[in-house]
């Protein structure tokens, strides 16, 4: 039998002292001071309209802000303009800059983790001279000597190993008589480093709506993700992709995406379904070139700051959008023909090494 969306009670629950409301996403506390009673806080609209500065889109579940628990995770979705940088006099050089067209806020995922991995290759020969010079003790000119003189050594050592080596393979022409002496060849076995890998995430987040306005961010927000992980084929005003038009192609897309989100209820023939394809020869006669998806950062929030205890994501492409309208495994669904719960999980892989550097605070990457 179908379900009718609804409220059971009033109350969401609590999180206690010190919730805050999240700094950039409208909320109806009339102080803003902390609160222990969940009555203070409202459903907030999903659809928050772009500032009059043309400020990212801003989507939202749930609409209230404490049945997540105030915990919250944030996806900044940027495209990428053309600019010129001038890192010397008179010498311009072409660079790219994030430019932000949506921030989507959703609890926090199932499950977090993250992981550093560096790449490795087992070589032999490994003859590492690890002296630089700094120990010889004499400076200038002879400190050079001496650092050359201990290079030289290193090297001569390697040679001779492989030369070792390459004779112990021509006197004993199979595997079994490489033993014959009792002893094998020492192929100084070690470790080169290859670099450092780039990471990958998967989140994903269960969703059940309480009302329709909810059922409506969460469809908002699935076909946001299945249209920021894709490419765009052409620009507003048709015609190949560049820099600049994709762009303007991705904008245009984020502020469109609630007026087709809501298309199937304004949508009421069976016939109209047709509407879905218009366009869709023309776009497949003109590719010429595709636009390049957008990235997303992602941080972890509790209240209206950063959680400083979490790890955040650099700048990454969206390699996979999976959206499960079954997650308990059977089709359920309410009065509309809406899934009572929706799953959803997104692949995210970093577009950049992690370093040092960016690890220097608890918090950091």
């Amino acid at each position: 039998m179908p379900v009718k969306k609804g409220r059971s009670a009033p109350d969401i629950g609590s999180h206690g002292s010190g919730s805050v409301a999240i700094s950039d996403v409208s909320s109806s506390l009339t102080d803003k001071k902390h609160h222990d009673i969940a009555s203070t806080f409202k459903p907030d609209p999903s659809d928050t309209k772009k500032n009059s500065n043309g400020a990212a889109k801003i989507f939202k579940f749930p609409l209230d802000d404490v049945s997540a628990g105030n915990f919250w995770t944030r996806l900044v979705i940027n495209s990428w303009v053309p600019t010129v940088r001038t890192t010397l006099p008179g010498q311009p050089s072409a660079g790219l800059d994030r430019d932000g067209i949506a921030n989507i806020w959703l609890p926090m995922p199932l499950g977090l983790t993250t992981t550093y991995n560096q790449t490795y290759s087992d070589t032999d020969n490994m003859m590492v001279n690890r002296s630089s010079g700094a120990n010889v003790g004499v400076k200038g000119v002879q400190g050079d000597v001496g650092n050359l003189i201990q290079r030289a050594a290193g090297a001569g050592l390697g040679a001779a190993n492989e030369i070792g080596g390459t004779l112990s393979d021509i006197a004993n022409v199979n595997s079994s008589g490489k033993m014959g002496m009792g002893s094998v060849h020492n192929n100084q076995l070690g470790l080169v480093y290859d670099g450092a890998q780039l990471r990958s995430h998967s989140l994903a987040w269960r969703m059940i709506p309480r009302d329709r306005k909810e059922q409506k961010a969460i469809e908002t927000i699935c076909l946001a993700f299945k249209k920021f992980a894709a490419p765009v084929v052409k620009g507003v005003g048709g015609g190949d992709v560049n820099l600049s038009t994709s762009n303007a192609a991705h904008k245009d897309s984020a502020a469109k995406l609630e007026e087709q989100s809501s298309l199937v209820e304004r949508r009421k023939e069976v016939n109209a379904a047709h509407d879905l394809l218009e366009g869709v020869g023309d776009n497949l006669r003109n590719i010429g070139r595709l636009g390049i998806p957008v990235t997303v950062n992602v941080e972890f929030w509790f209240g209206a700051e950063r959680n400083e205890h979490l790890f955040q994501i650099k700048d990454s492409f969206i390699t996979a959008v999976t959206v499960n309208y079954t997650p308990t495994g059977t089709w359920n669904a309410y009065e509309d023909g809406a899934p009572i719960e929706t799953q959803l999980t997104i692949e995210l892989k970093e577009n950049a090494i992690i370093t040092a550097d960016d690890m220097q605070e608890i918090g950091g990457y």
